[in-house]
């Protein structure tokens, strides 16, 4: 308890200070919403061994809760304005929300943790925190929340009091240079971020401590960044620590590499689900670079055989989120110039695989986003999500001052402009997302890659007892004409199916060999059910 007083007492002297009063928004009209559909809790199919066998079923929506919506008119996004746009969530198809950090922090980030046990003061509270995991339980969808565990900031307290200082208690927490404790190792390098030595017993009963603590709020797992800063040792501990208070809470490491097999070891008693950092850079190359990867034409669609061929690596309990950005790369629609057309592709390729997909709020609008150089950096790739025409209605965050490089009015991006629009690329997303919950081929693990004379194609089939799926991609500026021979398929396949994103029906021939005319860079979901 004393140590909680204390970090209490930094936040009140080095942060509540700092706050100031922000001018109250203009006037401007509310985004409606569309009424929530009702759609029933999907049921998944636990493997022994497997307790957060739910996240099968995921759909995840990535949130920065500064930038997604301002219940109060301060110009900060906060914890009940995810509250208030619930219902655009739950429309949107999304039931598992994972929010970057919201601890209190000297940073926008919320990397450079001060207090592991509040709510950074521009966010919110705790208790608005248990009300938004209550309120998103109401609807059968689920809460992650990032927790730091590599490192603090240099502000934090046990920190500060050990800096320099070999007698403190807290003088083995951190990772020293010099024998005098003068000098520390960063995360990256930075000053900002020492790290923790997690070899330290009191270091591991501390973070444990904490995980545990916010679990009995309801949260359901943690997003757990920068694994490899941390020994596989503390995860194992880690890992069992959680699940003695919630068996099915989540464990969501990032390992950021793209070397399959430093992947696998993360899931030995560690994690239940990672990251599939090797699918990303085969379809963008480079998290801070625009430009390569397969949706921008770079290398071959069959080096997607390699990406997804990792999880025979694996163990049969391991789980992979699919992701085509996210708040630390670059903005999808960025990332391919605005193509739309190339965002569609990647919707649906992250939509259809097996793994649960992630979707980074705003990627669904097509909001562009690059890291930034000077004063702003990742705040390009974090800015408000753009819920209006004009770029500005209430609840439309203004923390970020340089936000007008990426939110523009009347350019087609925006929930407004899209919302029930067909053909929008918001209507793409709801789409495939209403297909894949509605239909258990698709959130399942079977999938077979099939062959086809097109070097710039790439198709697989999806399929159980009760549906079918052929999807297939043209990665080319042509248009092709590819010939699938579907009479040796894992199930039989005939008569009427549907065109899922184009619309109408189609006809599986008699002789099992199918025609599809592709436009360049397409995407095409045909199914057949029973």
């Amino acid at each position: 308890m004393k140590i909680r007083h204390l970090i209490k007492l930094c936040l009140l002297i080095g942060l509540l200070s700092a706050c100031g009063k922000p001018a109250t928004p203009p006037a401007t009209p509310t985004v409606t919403i569309a009424p929530t559909a009702t759609v029933p809790a999907p049921t998944p199919t636990p493997r022994p061994g497997e307790p957060s066998a739910w996240f099968r079923d995921a759909i995840v929506y990535e949130i920065v809760p500064r930038s997604f919506y301002d219940s109060n008119g301060d110009g900060m996004g906060d914890l009940r304005g995810i509250t208030t746009r619930l219902d655009y969530i739950q429309w949107l198809g999304a039931n598992t929300l994972w929010l970057t950090p919201i601890f209190s922090s000297t940073s926008a980030s919320g990397l450079d943790v001060m207090d592991f046990y509040s709510v950074a003061p521009g966010l919110g509270t705790k208790d608005d925190f248990v009300e938004l995991v209550n309120q998103a339980h109401n609807r059968k969808m689920r809460v992650v929340m990032d927790l730091v565990t590599a490192y603090t900031s240099n502000e934090f307290p046990q920190f500060k009091e050990s800096l320099g200082k070999l007698d403190s208690r807290f003088s083995d927490w951190y990772q020293w240079a010099n024998t005098a404790h003068t000098t520390y190792k960063g995360y990256a390098n930075l000053r900002t971020l020492p790290l923790l030595n997690h070899k330290n017993a009191a270091v591991q009963a501390f973070l444990i401590q904490v995980a545990q603590d916010w679990l009995r709020t309801g949260v359901d797992g943690f997003r757990l960044g920068d694994a490899t800063s941390v020994p596989h040792e503390f995860w194992k501990s880690f890992r069992q620590a959680v699940k003695q208070v919630n068996p099915s809470a989540l464990l969501l490491g990032e390992v950021w590499e793209s070397d399959a097999a430093k992947l696998a070891p993360y899931f030995q008693d560690e994690f239940d689900v990672l990251f599939d950092v090797p699918l990303y850079y085969a379809l963008a190359a480079q998290p801070a670079r625009n430009g390569g990867g397969l949706l921008n034409g770079v290398g071959s669609p069959a080096n997607l055989d390699t990406a997804l061929g990792v999880t025979q690596l694996f163990s049969p309990t391991a789980q992979l989120m699919r992701f085509a950005g996210a708040h630390n790369t670059n903005r999808l629609a960025s990332l391919v110039n605005q193509d739309v057309a190339r965002e569609r592709v990647a919707a649906a390729l992250i939509l259809t695989l097996p793994g649960a997909p992630m979707i980074y709020y705003g990627d669904e609008i097509g909001m562009p986003g690059s890291l930034g150089t000077g004063a702003f950096t990742d705040e390009y790739r974090r800015a408000p999500m753009d819920w209006a025409k004009s770029g500005q209605a209430t609840g439309m965050t203004r923390w970020f001052k340089d936000a007008a490089k990426v939110i523009k009015p009347d350019d087609g991006i925006s929930v407004e402009e899209q919302q029930n629009v067909k053909d929008s690329l918001l209507s793409l997303y709801q789409t495939l997302i209403a297909q894949r919950k509605g239909h258990a081929a698709l959130r399942g693990s079977n999938m077979q890659v099939v062959a086809s004379l097109c070097k710039a194609c790439y198709a697989y089939l999806r399929w159980d007892s009760n549906d079918f799926y052929l999807v297939a991609f043209n990665f080319s500026n042509q248009t092709q004409s590819v010939t699938f021979d579907l009479v040796k398929t894992p199930r039989a396949v005939s008569g009427a199916g549907e065109d899922v994103l184009r619309g109408g029906t189609i006809s599986m021939p008699s002789n099992g060999r199918y025609t599809l005319t592709m436009d360049a860079w397409d995407a095409r979901v045909l199914h057949w059910g029973k």
